[in-house]
């Protein structure tokens, strides 16, 4: 059996914790160093200028990772982790179906069906003010559903019919062999996420199972890495 790299809501809780401490303090930096606000009149002139506007962001950002760390901690002390068990071989192979459970240390008091999303996203390289960066674009989904009554603690089934393709391999260069290199952009349109053109392949692919349900309180979600390759063997001197 294999073991993914897993979704922690106790790591995101931290992680985010991270950034709000982070963000908080670099305005109570700016505005010491500032000496801002001297007058929290709204009206004064001085209180709007790119100094507030950089001080009042920071601590927007502070604000918005709090409310998340707080989510990800109420959702980890009402579940706790969970962990993903595939059937052999253990990994995920196209063109053949995956099967398995999904296991949460703690019982989740669904009110409504478990939903199992499975999706596959590709990688892709594309340049932005003259940096290359990367983003992530599902190229394949499907979805299950499990009966809320079904014990999470001794793992909710779940079998998805992979199909034999979802585009081109992934190339480390983004690149294909024997061609000239392409110029990688991306097209942005409103109200739709980037569409990366120039008909590259992905860098890099993964795979995604995501599980939600409507709980009392905070609802349940989890969120596994789907293996595609078996673990790696660590060598052994004679």
């Amino acid at each position: 059996m294999t073991e993914p790299p897993q979704f922690s809501p106790r790591i995101e809780a931290l992680a985010a914790a991270g950034i709000a401490a982070a963000a908080l303090g670099g305005a109570g930096w700016l505005g010491w160093m500032t000496g801002w606000p001297e007058s929290f009149d709204t009206s004064d002139p001085d209180f709007i200028n790119p100094i507030s506007i950089m001080v009042l962001g920071l601590l927007g950002i502070a604000g918005w990772f709090f409310v998340k760390a707080v989510g990800h901690a109420r959702r980890h002390l009402a579940f706790g982790a969970t962990k993903l068990e595939i059937d052999p071989p253990g990994t995920l192979r196209l063109g053949r179906p995956v099967s398995g459970r999904v296991r949460v240390q703690k019982p989740v008091a669904a009110t409504g069906p478990f939903r199992l999303v499975l999706t596959c996203l590709d990688v892709h390289e594309f340049e932005d003010d003259g940096r290359f960066k990367t983003s992530s674009f599902p190229v394949w989904t499907a979805e299950r559903s499990v009966p809320p009554e079904t014990d999470a603690t001794q793992g909710l089934p779940f079998r998805f019919d992979l199909p034999s393709s979802v585009g081109p391999d992934p190339v480390p260069s983004g690149i294909l062999p024997g061609t000239n290199p392409r110029h990688r952009s991306t097209i942005h349109i409103p109200g739709i996420r980037k569409v990366v053109s120039g008909n590259t392949p992905p860098v890099g692919r993964f795979w995604t199972l995501v599980v939600t349900a409507p709980t009392p309180g905070t609802d349940f979600r989890a969120e596994v890495v789907v293996p595609t390759e078996p673990p790696r063997r660590k060598g052994r001197l004679p």
